[in-house]
């Protein structure tokens, strides 16, 4: 009995000593399982900092009605800044807008006013010529010389004034006279009625007549040496300056009555219209003097 005993202690002892290895390499592979490289652990300890801090933030915050108009006021009140903001920078960008307007419309009226002097001083001096000329038709004599009346004529034409308003034009285009009050509107609607008449009256009222009518006449009354006297370049030509200085021819009878009755019906019909014409000029010199002085007051 005491061998059988033996034999069984043996075979457990060898039971025991053959598990164990296997024992241990599975100690290993459960230590080795927990234990992980110091970047992945880092990584791992991120991750859940991070799941942590995004439930947080998704957690509902446990405020009353205050806190939610608060913020309400907060959100209301950024909105409010920004269209504030916003309106004045419009504002200030419309101011500089008007502004640049105005400095435009300042050179436009300047130059209708220069152009508006110098149509006014020769209009007056033709006025006076040719009321000179209509005084000596109207005198009673049986002949009449109609070269020394060509000479005392000259040479004929017409200024044409148009009227400088682009920047006006560009203004009600764009839309940009809402930049301006009322008062001053108005003030801008009387200068472009008046300077536009005044172009009415120059390029449909007197041109018309000069071209179809007047011209037409002091060529049919001239014979050919008069007419030279009606184009200024023909003063250059030696020539025709010489057939100019020698050429006589004085009208008698009929011939003479014919020419004072055309020449002066032409004349008189002319003198109508640049006294028109003048008139609608001083007018429009008169608006534009104010809205100089308009504009230089908004600057």
């Amino acid at each position: 009995m005491p061998e059988i005993e033996n034999l069984e202690e043996e075979n457990y002892k060898n039971q025991i000593t053959s598990s164990l290895p296997d024992r241990q390499a599975g100690n290993e592979e459960v230590v080795n399982e927990n234990i992980l490289p110091t970047g992945q652990a880092g990584t791992q300890l991120q991750t859940e900092n991070m799941e942590t801090h995004a439930h947080h933030l998704h957690t509902a915050p446990g405020h009353g009605w205050k806190h939610y108009l608060f913020e309400f006021l907060m959100l209301f009140l950024a909105v409010s800044l920004g269209f504030f903001v916003e309106n004045l920078r419009e504002h200030t960008v419309e101011k500089d807008r008007a502004k640049q307007f105005l400095e435009s419309m300042l050179v436009d009226v300047q130059t209708n006013i220069k152009n508006l002097d110098s149509l006014i001083q020769q209009d007056r001096a033709i006025i006076a010529n040719h009321d000179s000329l209509v005084n000596w038709l109207l005198a009673d004599s049986a002949t009449f010389d109609r070269a020394a009346f060509a000479r005392n004529l000259g040479a004929v034409w017409i200024r044409n004034f148009l009227v400088r308003k682009e920047t006006y034009e560009q203004m009600k285009s764009s839309g940009s006279l809402r930049y301006f009050d009322i008062e001053f509107l108005k003030k801008m609607m009387d200068y472009e009625r008046a300077t536009n008449f005044a172009e009415f009256r120059n390029q449909e009222f007197e041109r018309k007549y000069y071209t179809e009518l007047f011209i037409p006449a002091l060529y049919k009354c001239y014979d050919l040496t008069c007419q030279l006297n009606l184009d200024t370049s023909n003063h250059s030509d030696p020539f025709k300056m010489e057939k100019l200085a020698q050429h006589h021819d004085v009208l008698s009878g009929n011939d003479a009555v014919v020419f004072r009755h055309d020449m002066g019906a032409a004349l008189t019909l002319r003198l109508e219209r640049l006294r028109r014409s003048l008139d609608a000029y001083l007018d429009a010199r008169v608006a534009c003097t104010k809205m100089e002085e308009l504009i230089k007051q908004q600057l």
